[in-house]
């Protein structure tokens, strides 16, 4: 609701609205004087009961993004949600991005981190620059054999299971209880001997409350369930791992309060590492 009144305060003249599901159908009709359908539905839809084809089509999060090759083949442009924070965030920050910019080792990390700024700006998904590599697998920062390796976010220990076929002994963490069971579920009928803990990872150890919200649960002091965290450094120190090779994150803006909370690991082994930076503008 909030992001399509986002749209309609900026004038946008909306046809319609795609959801994922039946269900979420069902929550809106009764709350939007405009037509809600399914992806699948989209293509009847535009040819039966539409007049004008759409030619911009705004994707609400970063996880829809999948469907973005569908309307930039039928030749619509694909924003994402944006509003004036991240523009003024921008600005004010100049100095450090270009400080940033400046220490990265080759042109083309420069170019995506230039495209990052200018896609945060236009929100345009086709100012992003996508990496041609599957997520967490870019050559040079995939865990090796023999490597022990530190899955921030298992979800659905997918990619618990990915690092353990390069060869990593893998220690897999989830904050969240339904996720937990879910990997769980696809661990035991893989063949791979996978530790998985039902923690979040973070800057000390102890309960935090957190938003359950499907692939992207995150840590938030005003959710209205509780996870146990721990800081990698306290559990490296505690399973008496002998080093850490690898570490991949994608905990929904806590990374940062993870890297302090691993820092004398990273000091004293220096991991190679995959962390999703985009969660958060600070």
């Amino acid at each position: 609701m909030a992001n399509i009144k986002w749209l309609c305060d900026r004038k946008i003249n909306l046809s319609f609205v795609i959801v994922r599901t039946d269900e979420q159908i069902i929550a809106l009709k009764n709350f939007v004087d405009m037509p809600v359908i399914t992806l699948e539905d989209m293509p009847r839809f535009v040819d039966e009961y539409s007049s004008v084809k759409p030619q911009e089509i705004f994707i609400r999060v970063f996880q829809d993004l999948p469907f973005a090759p569908y309307f930039i083949r039928q030749d619509m442009e694909v924003f994402t949600h944006s509003d004036d924070r991240q523009f003024l965030f921008m600005t004010k920050h100049l100095p450090e991005l270009y400080n940033v910019y400046e220490m990265l080792g080759s042109d083309e990390s420069k170019k995506v981190f230039c495209a990052a700024i200018k896609g945060w700006l236009t929100a345009k998904v086709s100012d992003y620059r996508f990496a041609p590599e599957t997520q967490y697998f870019l050559e040079g920062f995939t865990p090796s054999a023999g490597d022990i390796a530190i899955d921030g976010g298992a979800y659905d220990g997918g990619t618990a299971i990915a690092f353990a076929k390069c060869g990593a002994k893998v220690f897999a963490f989830e904050m969240d209880a339904v996720n937990y069971k879910k990997c769980i579920a696809r661990l035991n009928n893989s063949k791979f001997d996978i530790t998985l803990e039902n923690l979040g990872l973070s800057n000390k150890e102890g309960e935090e409350k957190y938003f359950l919200w499907n692939t992207a649960s995150r840590k938030n002091s005003s959710g209205n369930l509780t996870a146990k965290f721990i800081d990698l450094d306290t559990y490296v120190a505690r399973k008496n791992l002998p080093r850490v090779d690898y570490i991949k994150l994608d905990i929904e803006g806590a990374e940062l309060e993870m890297l302090h909370g691993a820092a004398k690991t990273i000091t004293r082994c220096k991991p190679k590492m995959a962390v999703s930076a985009y969660h958060k503008l600070s």
